[in-house]
């Protein structure tokens, strides 16, 4: 939980996003203590440490703390880190696709998409009963699939990862010369066949529709 004095309401459209490089990190043990030393600090949200590409993404509240205490507190530990990117609000993100045994109601369905939208990093959930999938927006550097498939199944369901990927791009189309609810679900199939076409959201009323898809398949 992020911290800072009792009885201070701070809201979400506070949070920044600070990236630094970490310099001198050998192993887990490294990581572990950057990430501890971060986390100890006042107003921060999040703090991940990636050993691989030796960076460190910490989501804090400015009002509280500010990026040069947390660089300083970086180099406290022993390394050395420098600030790369700083974002407010600009999440980076995934989608991920996990199919999803053994619901068998509604109830089943939201007790899962709302297990999924307590994990920090995910930024969007949709449990869908009729096709059991579940596909999650969420950020690579705060969580993991893993993550994703183990809160699944710790609601009781069996957890099968269909696919992961790079945001995908969208589009909103607006259909003139529709009468009937049919010929969109027509439109619908039609685009679903295409490769690439992640998903499809159809608003009959308005004959307005909006298409996910991989434009490495596609294109722009």
């Amino acid at each position: 939980m992020p911290k800072y004095p009792k009885g201070v309401y701070v809201s979400s459209n506070e949070e920044k996003k600070a990236i630094f490089t970490v310099n001198g990190m050998s192993c887990s043990a490294c990581a572990g203590s950057v990430e501890k030393a971060t986390k100890r600090l006042a107003g921060i949200k999040e703090a991940v440490v990636d050993l691989l590409n030796n960076r460190a993404q910490v989501i804090f509240y400015p009002s509280f703390i500010n990026e040069e205490t947390i660089r300083e507190t970086i180099e406290d530990v022993g390394f050395q880190a420098t600030l790369i990117t700083e974002e407010t609000n600009d999440k980076t993100s995934q989608v991920c696709r996990i199919r999803i045994k053994g619901m068998t109601c509604t109830s089943c369905s939201t007790t899962v998409e709302s297990a999924l939208q307590l994990i920090p990093g995910v930024q969007k959930a949709r449990v869908a009963l009729a096709t059991e999938e579940a596909e999650i927006q969420y950020d690579p550097w705060i969580s993991t699939y893993n993550q994703l498939l183990e809160s699944i199944e710790d609601t009781g369901f069996e957890a099968i990862l269909i696919s992961t990927g790079e945001d995908r791009s969208k589009i909103l189309l607006k259909v003139d010369g529709v009468h009937t609810d049919n010929s969109m679900t027509i439109i619908e199939s039609s685009l679903r066949a295409l490769p690439g076409v992640e998903d499809v959201d159809i608003d009959p009323e308005l004959k307005k529709l909006s298409v996910s898809y991989k434009s490495d398949i596609i294109g722009q």
